[in-house]
C-alpha cells in the first residue's frame, strides 16, 4: 500500500492528462475561439462559439454566463448569451492593446449546480516583456554566495536502501551540508547497476513539504537520479511530521525573511541545489559533463536558477516555472506564484520587491547559457502564461518550447515523452 501512495504522489507532480480524464463534470461549458491556437495579434478581436455538453450532446436553450478580464486579474465585463437550437452561442472578446493573456470564462447553472470553465487566449505571447529588471549586483550576489558556500565541507552521509532498490538500480538516503556547517540538503539518489560513469539529473521538488521515496523512474535510462527537498530537513520520515511542519514552522515559507536578501527563505534552498551538483560531479559513478536539471513549478524555477548559476550544468527541462515576474501584480499585471505582492498596502513592499528580484526566475533565465526543455499550457491558475512567458522571452540560450494550450498546472503525456526524449539527446544516453 504505500508503495502505491508513492507512485501516486510522483505522478502527481508532474500531473498528466491521464489524471486529469479520470474523472467528468455532468456538463461540461466549453469557450471554443475562432483561432485554433488561441493565439492572436495585439488588437485583434476573438470570436467565440460557446456551448454547454450534457450526455455527449450540445444543449439548446440554455443561458450561459461569460466574462473577461486580463490573465488573473478581475474581470473587465461580464455578460450572458442563450444557446440556438444547435446548441450553440457567441460572442467577442476584444484584443488587448499589448502583448498578455485574456482569460475567458464561461459558466452555467443547472438543476442547482453550477459548471464552468476558463480559456486563456493569448496576444502576442513571445512580445511579452518582464516588468522586473535585474540588479546590477546580482551576479556578484550571487557568485559571492556561492563561494562562500562552497568552503563548507560537503561532510556526506549516505545509506542504502535495500527495500527500494531492485535488480537494476540501487537507491540511497543521502544527507549533504550545504551553505553553512549544520545546514543540510537531504535526498534520495538512485543509481543505476550498470558499469562506467552516467549521465545524471538533479530532480527538483515543486512546492510542499512531503517526503521523497525511490527509486526514481528516471533511472531506469541510466541517469544517476538525485531528488533533493529543499527545505533542510530528512526526505524519510512519517507523513505526519511533514503535515505538522507544513501548518506549523513552513506554513508560509515562501515568504520568510523576504525582507532582507541575506535572510529570505530560498537563498539556503537555491545554494543546497548548487551543492547537490557538488556532490553529483564527486561520484565516481557520474560523468560530470553530462549534468541536467529538472522539475516543474517550484521545482521549474530552480532547475533554471541551478543551470543559471552552475557551469557544470549542461541542459535543463523546467515546466511551468515558478517565481516568474513576482512583481507582476505590483506593476498592474499578472505575476507566478506564490503571487506576491498583490496587497499594494504590504508591509515593507517596496523593500521586499527589492529583495525579490534577486530570486526572481526572468533574472536567472536572463543569464542561461545551457539549452533549454521548457512545457506549460496557457490555462496554467497557478504558474500562469503572463508569468512563464516573461521568463521564457529573455532566454538567449538555445531553447524550444511545447504548449498543451487547454492545460493547467499539469503536462500532457506528449510533453513528458518530448522532453525525455530531448534529455537522451542532449546527455548523449542511447
Amino acid at each position: 500500500m504505500k508503495r502505491l501512495f508513492v507512485i501516486l504522489a510522483v505522478v502527481a507532480t508532474a500531473i498528466v492528462a491521464t489524471a486529469q480524464s479520470s474523472s467528468h463534470n455532468y456538463i461540461t461549458v466549453v469557450a471554443e475561439p475562432n483561432h485554433a491556437d488561441w493565439t492572436y495579434k495585439v488588437g485583434e478581436t476573438a470570436e467565440f462559439t460557446a456551448y454547454a455538453i450534457k450526455e455527449n450532446a450540445r444543449m439548446a436553450g440554455v443561458e450561459i454566463s461569460y466574462s473577461y478580464g486580463p490573465d488573473k486579474l478581475e474581470a473587465v465585463y461580464t455578460g450572458k448569451v442563450k444557446t440556438d437550437k444547435n446548441g450553440v452561442a457567441r460572442f467577442k472578446v476584444p484584443g488587448m492593446k499589448v502583448p498578455g493573456f485574456t482569460s475567458v470564462r464561461v459558466k452555467v447553472n443547472y438543476e442547482g449546480y453550477a459548471y464552468s470553465s476558463m480559456t486563456n487566449i493569448a496576444f502576442d505571447p513571445y512580445g511579452i516583456k518582464p516588468t522586473t529588471t535585474m540588479p546590477d549586483d546580482f551576479k556578484e550576489f550571487w557568485d559571492n554566495a556561492m563561494a562562500k558556500a562552497a568552503q563548507v565541507p560537503m561532510d556526506v552521509i549516505i545509506r542504502h536502501n535495500d527495500s527500494e532498490s531492485n535488480a537494476r538500480v540501487d537507491v540511497y538516503y543521502v544527507r549533504i551540508q550545504s551553505y553553512r556547517k549544520g545546514n543540510y540538503v537531504y535526498g534520495v539518489l538512485t543509481v543505476p547497476k550498470t558499469e562506467g560513469r552516467k549521465p545524471a539529473i538533479l530532480r527538483l521538488p515543486g512546492a510542499a513539504v512531503r517526503t521523497f521515496h525511490g527509486p526514481n523512474e528516471l533511472a531506469y535510462d541510466g541517469y544517476v537520479v538525485l531528488e533533493i527537498g529543499v527545505h533542510g530537513i530528512p526526505v524519510d520520515q512519517d507523513e505526519e511530521i511533514y503535515r505538522q511542519l507544513e501548518g506549523g514552522a513552513l506554513s508560509g515559507y515562501t515568504q520568510q525573511g523576504i525582507d532582507n536578501r541575506d535572510t529570505y527563505y530560498y537563498k539556503r534552498s537555491i545554494l543546497g541545489c548548487v551543492r547537490a551538483i557538488d556532490y553529483l560531479c564527486s561520484r565516481d559513478d557520474v560523468d560530470p559533463s553530462r549534468i541536467a536539471t529538472y522539475g516543474g513549478s517550484q521545482g521549474g524555477m530552480l532547475s533554471i536558477m541551478t543551470a543559471a548559476l552552475d557551469s557544470r550544468v549542461k541542459a535543463l527541462f523546467a515546466y511551468f516555472p515558478a517565481f516568474c515576474e513576482l512583481a507582476g501584480y505590483y506593476n498592474g499585471r499578472a505575476g507566478g506564484w506564490p503571487h506576491m505582492f498583490r496587497d499594494k498596502n504590504e508591509p515593507n513592499i517596496k523593500a521586499r520587491i527589492q529583495v525579490s528580484r534577486y530570486y526572481d526566475t526572468v533574472n536567472f533565465a536572463r543569464m542561461l547559457r545551457v539549452p533549454g526543455f521548457y512545457a506549460w499550457g496557457f490555462n496554467d491558475p497557478a504558474c500562469c502564461p503572463t508569468s512563464t512567458f516573461s521568463a521564457y522571452n529573455v532566454i538567449t540560450a538555445p531553447k524550444q518550447l511545447h504548449v498543451g494550450r487547454d492545460t493547467g498546472h499539469w503536462l500532457y503525456k506528449w510533453q513528458l515523452d518530448k522532453a525525455h526524449a530531448w534529455l537522451k539527446e542532449q546527455l548523449g544516453v542511447k
